[in-house]
């Protein structure tokens, strides 16, 4: 079995980068990210790092919600879901006549500017303290 081993970084997501260690046989390229328990394969090298890529913003879609209860209220009140995760962001939706779509950070510190616009999107205040 031959080996071709090779480093390369990706980012999964905007906020970081991360160490990939790309092995091939012949047949298949594998890679996996230095540090994390995650694992992609692929016929091509590109086609396994755009596979590591969707596996490691998986692995991160397991990080828990830490948005504020004050924020997330907030939108629930005005009629926004969370609908999903993804990483280090949160999807909130609002359905109707007026459907939205917010894309919050999920963070126990939310900027002043998004809570600004949080509360002119939904018309409520949202307290500011984390």
């Amino acid at each position: 079995m031959r080996s071709m081993a090779g480093h390369s970084r990706i980012t999964p997501d905007a906020d970081a980068e991360y160490e990939v260690i790309v092995t091939g046989d012949g047949k298949h390229f594998v890679a996996t990210c230095k540090g994390y328990p995650v694992f992609a394969q692929g016929e091509t090298r590109e086609e396994t790092l755009e596979n590591l890529r969707e596996a490691m913003a998986l692995y991160f879609d397991d990080l828990p919600i830490s948005l504020p209860a004050t924020v997330i209220k907030t939108l629930t009140d005005a009629g926004f879901f969370g609908v999903n995760k993804r990483g280090r962001h949160i999807r909130f939706r609002r359905y109707g006549e007026n459907s939205e779509t917010l894309i919050i950070p999920n963070t126990a510190e939310v900027a002043d500017s998004i809570i600004d616009h949080i509360q002119r999107i939904t018309g409520n205040s949202t307290s500011r303290s984390s």
